[in-house]
């Protein structure tokens, strides 16, 4: 089963009320700025530093707001390819 987690070097924070995402560490070099979640990425990120499967991570999304399985399946694919894309979670298998 394919699972995915957070990379440590990103840690979730709060600043004036607005959950972000920084770079602590060794990734600091690699990476510079914040990046700004919305309320479901900050529930998805939250998931993804215990790790979880997609189902998981939709799961999450269905109890935390009143949305389809379908909209929650969209947002967790969208969320996963930029998290992805900025190297910013890995993949692994369970």
């Amino acid at each position: 089963m394919r699972k995915y987690r957070s990379k440590k070097e990103y840690v979730l924070r709060e600043i004036t009320g607005m959950p972000v995402l920084i770079t602590v560490g060794s990734g600091v070099a690699d990476f510079s700025g914040i990046i700004n979640l919305n309320e479901s990425a900050k529930v998805l990120w939250n998931c993804l530093q215990n790790g979880t499967d997609f189902e998981g991570l939709c799961d999450a999304l269905l109890d935390n707001f009143d949305i389809s399985r379908e909209q929650a399946e969209k947002d967790v694919l969208d969320t996963i390819a930029f998290l992805t894309e900025r190297k910013m979670i890995e993949e692994y298998e369970q």
